[in-house]
């Protein structure tokens, strides 16, 4: 089992110099996402939001590690909030069960299928 400082230090020195940045972002709009819903109850449907950016961002942060679990759960999450979005023709419905940045979940998704062969 690796320390903290030493998978800290992996996470940027191992992967593609775009993966680190990626998780960045991820953590920094989760945030946001947690600051925009702080005011809601927190057992209600608009959590699913956060709880989309939470997902992709644990996830992300293990394939900054080059896991192939976590590039492939990446993937999964990716196909189920798209299957999610084109599965409700209610605009609403849409908005509410699908991540707010599907689109850019997708691009992320590409840059990890380009470096599956280095993933371990």
């Amino acid at each position: 089992m690796r320390d903290i400082k030493t998978f800290t230090r992996d996470i940027i020195k191992k992967p593609p110099a775009i993966f680190p940045w990626v998780a960045l972002f991820h953590f920094v709009m989760l945030v946001y996402q947690l600051w925009l819903y702080s005011d809601m109850p927190f057992p209600s449907l608009s959590w699913l939001q956060p709880a989309w950016l939470l997902a992709y961002s644990i996830a992300w942060l293990f394939a900054c590690d080059m896991r192939k679990w976590a590039a492939l759960l990446y993937l999964g999450l990716t196909m189920l909030n798209l299957s999610l979005y084109l599965g409700f023709l209610n605009m609403a419905k849409q908005d509410l069960y699908s991540s707010p940045i599907y689109l850019i979940d997708v691009l992320f998704s590409f840059f990890i299928l380009f470096f599956y062969k280095r993933f371990e």
